[in-house]
């Protein structure tokens, strides 16, 4: 029986992120997108279901798995009426599955510890999770890094926050994003790479039932994507998406917000891969990167 030629459907075959190859943490080269998820459940959030935001986004994410599969054909600019190279984007973006569920402690000692590798390599972690619960351990993992939060709730007045939700207390940024484009640059120390935090919460007003903190005011698509292409052109150890919880009432409500999610990820992967962008550089000690 011959080879199948053709792409799988979206519903068959093993379930990565963008059909992404899968990689033992050990395999992880510098240059590379890591995925990763962490299926954490929060039980202080109004809804159960946080554990499941890794898998939704991978499903949601195969709807774009072409661009990571040679198989296909290369995108197309349509602005600028051209094709994007993508030669070997399916060699650096890979997934390393999910991490398995202990006690607390122990999934944070793990979480730190694999993040803590996967930056040692020279490579970029993305962290797949619902609550942001374990954000601070990824931060702690990473304590060279500056913190850029598009939404969520400002936890360090130190942090970049980029439409953040406001508890009346926490000063808030100009919503001019050419002008917050020139306090990042101010504001950011070229050399400590990032963490960048991505909370659902950042989305505009009319799409705030999507996440369990709905909020006032925040950004359209455009703009996150616009947002994260930027950063996606900085030296960022580790990018984690929080605040998707698919469990939330309303299956057409859940489906935009794992959407609109990946799309404006999508925005930061092809920046961080260089799709007509020089890719950032960072130095990596030769004992830290395993052979």
């Amino acid at each position: 029986m011959p080879l199948r030629s053709a792409p799988l459907p979206r519903m068959a075959g093993h379930l990565s992120f963008m059909r992404a190859q899968t990689k033992a943490i050990s395999d992880v080269r510098p240059g590379d997108l890591a995925v990763l998820g962490v299926p954490f459940e929060d039980t202080s959030a109004p809804y159960a279901g946080q554990s499941l935001a890794p898998r939704a986004l991978r499903e949601t994410s195969v709807y774009f798995g072409w661009h990571a599969n040679p198989q296909f054909s290369h995108p197309v600019d349509i602005d600028a009426r051209q094709g994007i190279s993508t030669d070997g984007l399916h060699e650096r973006l890979c997934d390393l599955g999910d991490f398995s569920m202990g006690s607390e402690d122990a999934v944070h000692a793990a979480l730190r510890a694999v993040v803590s590798q996967i930056n040692k390599t020279g490579a970029c972690a993305v962290i797949l999770g619902g609550s942001d619960h374990l954000s601070e351990k990824v931060q702690g993992a990473l304590p060279m890094c500056q913190t850029a939060q598009l939404g969520g709730k400002p936890r360090d007045a130190g942090d970049f926050h980029i439409a953040p939700v406001s508890e009346g207390t926490t000063p808030t940024r100009t919503s001019n994003t050419a002008m917050q484009l020139t306090e990042l640059t101010e504001w950011r120390n070229t050399s400590r790479p990032l963490f960048v935090r991505f909370d659902l919460s950042v989305f505009e007003t009319s799409l705030s039932a999507l996440c369990d903190q709905p909020r006032l005011g925040g950004c359209d698509l455009d703009t996150v994507s616009h947002w994260l292409s930027a950063l996606g052109q900085l030296d960022v150890s580790a990018i984690m998406l929080t605040g998707l919880n698919p469990n939330r009432p309303g299956m057409g409500v859940v489906k935009v917000g794992q959407r609109l999610m990946v799309t404006a990820l999508l925005a930061f992967i092809y920046a961080r891969l260089g799709f007509g962008i020089a890719p950032p550089t960072r130095q990596i000690s030769k004992e830290s990167v395993t052979t």
